[in-house]
């Protein structure tokens, strides 16, 4: 018994080693210490583990108005007593505070090294509840890898059927079940060759049973694609939890349903199911040479692969019709986006979504279908930039490629809708922080050190180092934007005069900016 404890401490240790610092995952925009929004989340934090337990496990709230307005959960693995939920609670705070320090986004999925409990601590500065969140993962591994046991597609098709058995189990609860009982699953399994295999899945339970099994799908995804062939690991995204491993998991005993996939995998297609080349970690004990791609020789699947080519290519094509590849006189390629994927993007210009606005337009926040985060500028009619100016900041833009340069990603040019499509810098511009009082702080000299040099970096490339000689003429710090580390990105430069290969100076155009 005493060597079974010993086996079980180690799997604890070795997980909690190598999850150090993957664990939490810090997004969003900084804030400065003593802000608002500072204040209104330690006001969160200092009651968050206390109403958790009172709220049989789970638990969501906001605090303050406005800008500085924080959302926040916490939600507690099932079957512990409420005191370990208040520990790991506070601890994860401790931890998220520790690690994403002045940071407006958190999420955190940790285990106590002392009661085992698991628990989940996120906020931001925008809602969380009820809310898919599939961005940003984190992954973590354990440091023994599987040896090449005597059927490697025999162990894969039990271990995926395995992973359907428990991702069935945790997104099959009925809708009014217990917070604690809602989208949770434990299961251990006996594998021909393995003895025992362990998996555990959760959700948040404020989420739908179908966004259950889509985030439980991209965190087995993420692992299979980035750990496969470690004897257990762990895959962690805003909403939802996956582990598993060859030892028994922490604290989950009382919880754990008992299978056999012997039989369970014989129902599976009897055809080799192979590590995919790329995905297994070289030099530990899964060699590529017995990695082997058979295939299928059924007329059934034979149809299923048409099928799903014919689909596929038939949304490819769909999708085209929205962004497409359009070319200037010279050849240079630009990236057009239709008018109703940006009003899709942008929620059709909704003012909530509105960054800013300038002498020639206003920039709004969007989101592509994608996910990805981008910057919208509307260009307004009668602004005096007509169509030369407009087509001449497009083919200027996407020739510039540079680290402190805001990159273009694409354009509208449809009826009098002139719009440019922009990356996203997450932390506004250099402004924000110069007048402001709270922000300033975050302008350390250290930082400040770096602003200076990113944007000479950038003006030398403008100046010295494109193709394209260009002088910005309106550099101000409206006009620097910041990343989240703070790194600068000089914008609105794409009307400025061209030098010719063989010039020092040259007159720039009436219009010195694009704001």
């Amino acid at each position: 018994m005493r060597k079974v404890c010993d086996v079980i401490l180690f799997s604890c240790f070795l997980l909690l080693v190598t999850s150090v610092g993957v664990e939490a995952a810090c997004d969003g925009s900084l804030f400065a210490v003593n802000s608002t929004y500072s204040e209104n989340l330690n006001s969160l934090f200092s009651s968050l583990a206390s109403n958790v337990t009172a709220n049989g496990g789970f638990y969501n709230t906001s605090t303050g108005e406005g800008s500085n307005k924080v959302y926040g959960l916490a939600l507690c693995g099932r079957g512990y007593p409420k005191q370990a939920c208040v520990n790991c609670v506070e601890q994860a705070i401790q931890e998220s505070q520790q690690r994403c320090p002045n940071r407006m986004k958190s999420f955190r999925w940790t285990t106590r090294d002392s009661d085992n409990a698991s628990c989940l601590v996120r906020y931001a500065n925008h809602s969380v509840s009820a809310k898919l969140e599939l961005f940003p993962p984190t992954l973590s591994d354990n440091p023994l890898i599987i040896e090449e046991p005597k059927s490697l597609k025999l162990f894969r098709r039990e271990w995926e059927a395995l992973t359907n058995l428990t991702m069935q189990s945790a997104t099959s609860a009925p809708e009014n079940s217990s917070v604690v009982l809602k989208f949770y699953s434990v299961v251990r399994a006996e594998f021909t060759e393995f003895p025992n295999v362990y998996m555990m899945m959760q959700c948040t339970p404020d989420i739908l049973s179908s966004e259950c099994n889509k985030c439980l799908s991209q965190c087995v995804l993420n692992f299979q694609n980035n750990n496969w062939g470690s004897q257990g690991g762990a895959g962690r995204l805003p909403s939802c939890y996956f582990r598993w491993d060859l030892y028994p998991i922490c604290g989950s005993s009382e919880n754990m349903t008992r299978v056999s996939m012997v039989s369970r995998a014989s129902t599976l297609p009897q055809g080799d199911t192979v590590l995919q080349p790329g995905n297994v970690k070289k030099g530990k004990g899964i060699r590529n040479g017995t990695i082997a791609i058979i295939v299928v020789p059924t007329v059934i699947n034979l149809f299923v692969f048409v099928g799903l080519f014919i689909i596929f290519d038939q949304r490819r094509k769909a999708y085209n019709k929205n962004i497409n590849e359009c070319f200037d006189s010279d050849g240079q390629s630009k990236l057009r986006f239709s008018i109703g994927m940006i009003l899709s993007a942008t929620n059709d210009f909704s003012p909530e979504n509105k960054l800013g606005q300038g002498g020639f337009g206003t920039v709004y926040k969007g989101i592509l279908p994608n996910g990805q985060e981008i910057a919208v500028k509307r260009l307004v009619s009668g602004s005096g930039q007509g169509d030369t100016e407009f087509k001449n900041e497009v083919s200027l833009l996407t020739r510039l490629q540079h680290k402190n340069l805001v990159k273009l990603l694409g354009f509208c040019h449809e009826g009098d809708e002139e719009i440019l499509v922009y990356e996203l810098v997450p932390n506004s511009s250099l402004d924000h922080y110069i007048f402001d009082e709270e922000k300033r702080s975050l302008l350390t000299w250290e930082v400040r050190f770096k602003i200076i040099e990113g944007v000479a970096r950038g003006i030398l490339y403008l100046h010295e180092d494109s193709q394209l000689k260009i002088i910005h003429r309106d550099l101000k710090a409206s006009n620097i934007l910041l990343d989240a580390e703070m790194n600068p990105k000089v914008a609105d430069f794409g009307t400025a005069r061209l030098f010719e290969e063989d010039e020092t100076r040259a007159e720039t155009r009436r219009i010195a900016g694009t704001r």
